[in-house]
């Protein structure tokens, strides 16, 4: 078997065991969440490719920013460690630092549809929603 040959069919092999390994209709949590959405344009800002926070977002109901296992708040900076899809919740763990420290902090997400869902921590079961903004 020629060395090309063992290149592509291993390549090939990785591209399809990461394909199957990613659950089938996982739902995408990326992009800027606010808890209003016709307030999205005061809570963040378009700098070329990026998506900011204003400095005037926590006026407006405030948001997050989700891109692949990275979220952003105003404060906040956090790491994804776990992300598990049960039916239409979002189980995440995440480890998050703000100046003063790093805490690991668990909650859920609800889907309650494509550009909708509702954050519960476990310890006050209380619903927040925060609805995907197009910029």
């Amino acid at each position: 078997m020629s060395i090309v040959y063992r290149i592509l069919a291993c390549a090939l092999s990785l591209v399809t065991s990461v394909l199957l390994a990613a659950p089938a209709g996982a739902f995408d949590l990326n992009g800027a969440w606010a808890t209003d959405p016709s307030l999205c344009r005061n809570v963040f800002k378009k700098q070329g490719n990026n998506v900011t926070l204003t400095t005037t977002s926590d006026l407006y109901g405030g948001g997050f920013i989700i891109d692949g296992n990275h979220m952003r708040g105003k404060f906040v900076t956090c790491n994804i460690e776990s992300n598990r899809q049960d039916g239409s919740t979002i189980h995440l763990s995440v480890a998050c630092t703000t100046e003063i420290a790093t805490e690991q902090i668990q909650f859920d997400l609800k889907i309650v549809n494509d550009n909708t869902v509702a954050k519960m921590f476990p310890e006050t079961n209380i619903p927040m929603d925060y609805h995907r903004c197009t910029l």
